[in-house]
């Protein structure tokens, strides 16, 4: 059965308790960007899909209370909980029954001029009658009760909303657009299911858990509560789970699978009971010995879950529990080491993968150890130059404030308090100090440049005081300050103690001694666990650092396309390549233009296309030439540090594509060029990457 509903009609049907949620539905994802298109779309009249309901008269658990709709069936929601939740909660200023997930805001406002819609922002609409509140107009009743109060404004404003009165009935007649709404009969819970996850695979797309907790939920119902109570009581211990970290644990120790298969359809009620029970006796005890002997305070400590996953498959394997301490501080140097150099950071579930089946093979710690060196190489300790314009963003910044942690360091202007990120009072919480402050450095440096910026947020510029501290410290000289600081204080922060590099001149020496101290301290924290032996120096699955590489090319044609569009008048391909690279790129495209005879040559008019053709020398060429150096110095800086980098990462990137021995001084400055160059570009990269993902 079919039809059509206007918004008022299903609205009074959510309220009749006639549509509900099934609880195999993921919650509400959507985020006010989403919200505003949307409501622009229902503004405009634009198609915005339509609803799919299941009817039936034995549902699957419910989500939210159920009411008595007096009817004998049960209507759910399989596709359009994320518009419908929207538009109930945007009508009636209220979320509906079943609603759960991200917040949802109310404040949603509507420009009477320009008739754009954006959420509330003071100063731009404050006591500006241009705007008015979407939920409040909606929820009163629309146009009609809108006029019937204007008789209680004053006359000016009065006729300057009854000038806007054809754009008011446009926003009230949101509540006529009309739905289609198809409705499907089923008795197989799994076919259900099976449909619920192909409509929607597209819109806000579902990810691979959220289909895998679809299926578990149609075998074991009540998945979902046990979730919910889970994830209140470990948010006692300072660990914020969600759905998705229980269902890949739970996928793990039933599938023996790191990735979501479709073998998960095959286990049991009873079987994902036996795993929730030993889940919830293997994640305390991982809580408790990472508190206890690695310093690791909370959920927050980690820059990716993923090692938790490999422990929780590893302790299943074992009774639960590592068997001693020296098997527990192996572990808590695999989850440093892992978390320090990204292990879990590109392809997660292939390395999840690889791990597990170590485990598999050799069951123990020292297997993932071994692993880490064929990821890495041998030396997994940190050099100062993989600090070098590394901001608190960095994978060093958790281990560091576990190391300051781990030498019980104080407070800098009140010692009778610990550096911990759980203090009580608002005083005492703990804050992230730049030790030269940043006004005190744009003094000398350019905030624009990036370099610059870079060099102030360095973590080697960091240090961990109390709130209190901070407002007594505010923009204060390093020069007065920093000697008047327990020295005792200062190393346990790995800061340096030589007052000779405490003025503004001297941030350059105080960086490069800082760096070193806390590559020494981190070392020495990391080795307390466990000392490495492997002699091995260079990694032999290098395909992570071909991948960084092959991004970080990637972000360069973005920049160099980007800022000579920008400088160009007509083409700036023509004004400002050198025609030697030139003819070189027009010999690359005609060549591959002859391989791919089908391909539409218009699109090599384009310079960002052009740019694909560049190798990274001509980066390189092009960037530092002297006509366009002035478009990229703010980027790169120092025009010397820069070749430099260009060197050390060719170096290593042509290595690895054509095969070649690599050396470990190749391999040590290819990577610090990898991470300096990611780095200066992080803005672009991470623009390509949201970019990617949407």
């Amino acid at each position: 059965m079919a039809g059509e509903k206007k918004i008022n009609e299903i609205l009074l049907s959510i309220d009749n308790g006639e549509y509900t949620i099934p609880e195999f539905q993921r919650g509400y994802v959507w985020n006010s960007k989403q919200v505003k298109e949307f409501f622009r779309s229902l503004y405009l009249g634009y198609p915005s899909g339509s609803f799919l309901i299941w009817k039936t008269k034995e549902p699957s658990k419910i989500r939210g209370e159920q009411k008595d709709s007096n009817s004998i069936f049960h209507q759910l929601i399989l596709d359009g909980q994320q518009r419908l939740t929207t538009i109930y909660t945007i009508f009636k200023g209220e979320t509906p029954e079943w609603y759960e997930g991200v917040s949802l805001r109310t404040d949603l406002y509507f420009d009477l001029e320009n008739e754009e819609f954006e959420y509330f922002m003071p100063k731009k609409m404050v006591n500006n009658s241009e705007w008015i509140n979407v939920s409040e107009f909606l929820k009163k009743g629309g146009v009609n009760n809108f006029i019937k109060n204007l008789e209680d404004l004053e006359e000016d404003k009065k006729l300057y909303f009854l000038k806007k009165i054809t754009i008011l009935n446009k926003l009230d007649s949101i509540k006529d657009y009309g739905y289609y709404i198809k409705e499907i009969t089923l008795t197989d819970i799994e076919k259900v299911v099976e449909i619920f996850n192909l409509v929607n695979k597209t819109g806000t797309t579902l990810n691979e858990s959220d289909l895998a907790l679809a299926i578990i939920t149609s075998n074991w119902p009540n998945v979902k509560d046990k979730y919910r109570e889970a994830i209140e009581k470990y948010k006692v211990d300072n660990y914020n789970f969600t759905f998705n970290f229980f269902t890949r644990c739970i996928n793990i120790l039933t599938t023996d699978r790191g990735k979501f298969t479709s073998d998960i359809a095959d286990i049991t009620e009873e079987e994902f009971e036996v795993a929730w029970k030993k889940l919830n006796k293997i994640l305390p005890h991982i809580i408790n010995v990472l508190r206890d002997n690695a310093y690791i305070d909370s959920s927050d400590n980690y820059n990716s879950l993923y090692v938790l996953y490999v422990l929780v498959y590893y302790l299943s394997k074992n009774d639960l529990n590592f068997k001693s301490e020296e098997e527990a501080n192996k572990a808590i140097y695999w989850l440093f080491t892992a978390l320090l150099w990204g292990r879990f950071s590109g392809s997660s579930e292939s390395y999840l993968e690889k791990d597990m089946n170590v485990i598999k093979e050799t069951n123990s710690i020292d297997g993932l150890i071994n692993e880490m060196h064929l990821y890495r190489g041998s030396n997994l300790s940190l050099r100062p130059d993989d600090l070098a314009l590394q901001g608190i963003r960095s994978k060093i910044y958790n281990l560091f404030y576990c190391a300051i942690r781990a030498q019980n360091a104080k407070d800098w202007t009140n010692p009778a308090i610990s550096l911990y990120s759980k203090n009580v009072g608002y005083n005492n919480k703990l804050q992230k100090h730049h030790i030269f402050p940043k006004a005190f450095l744009y003094k000398k440096l350019n905030s624009s440049n990036s370099i610059h910026k870079a060099l102030v947020n360095e973590i080697s510029n960091m240090s961990f005081i109390t709130q209190q501290s901070n407002i007594d410290i505010l923009d204060a000289d390093p020069a007065i300050y920093l000697p008047k600081i327990d020295q005792i204080q200062l190393r346990k922060q790995f800061v340096p103690t030589n007052e000779e590099n405490y003025t503004i001149d001297n941030y350059e020496l105080f960086l490069e001694e800082r760096r070193k101290l806390l590559c020494k301290g981190l070392n020495k924290f990391l080795t307390q666990y466990y000392l490495s032996k492997d002699e091995n120096a260079i990694p032999e699955d290098l395909t992570s650092y071909n991948n960084e590489i092959e991004v970080i090319e990637f972000a360069l044609r973005d920049l160099i396309s980007l800022k000579l569009t920008d400088a160009s008048d007509e083409d700036a391909y023509l004004e400002f390549i050198p025609q030697h690279i030139i003819d070189k790129v027009n010999g690359r495209i005609l060549n591959w233009i002859m391989k791919n005879p089908g391909e539409d040559n218009a699109q090599f008019t384009d310079i960002r296309r052009r740019l694909d053709f560049f190798d990274l020398h001509e980066y390189k060429d092009v960037i530092t030439s002297k006509i366009v150096w002035n478009l990229f110095e703010d980027n790169f800086g120092s025009k010397r540090v820069l070749m430099n980098r260009f060197s050390q990462l060719g170096e290593l990137r042509n290595s690895i594509r054509h095969s070649r021995d690599i050396t470990e001084a190749t391999f040590k400055d290819g990577e610090a060029a990898i991470s300096w160059f990611t780095s200066v570009l992080r803005s672009i990269i991470k623009t390509n990457r949201l970019e990617l993902k949407d």
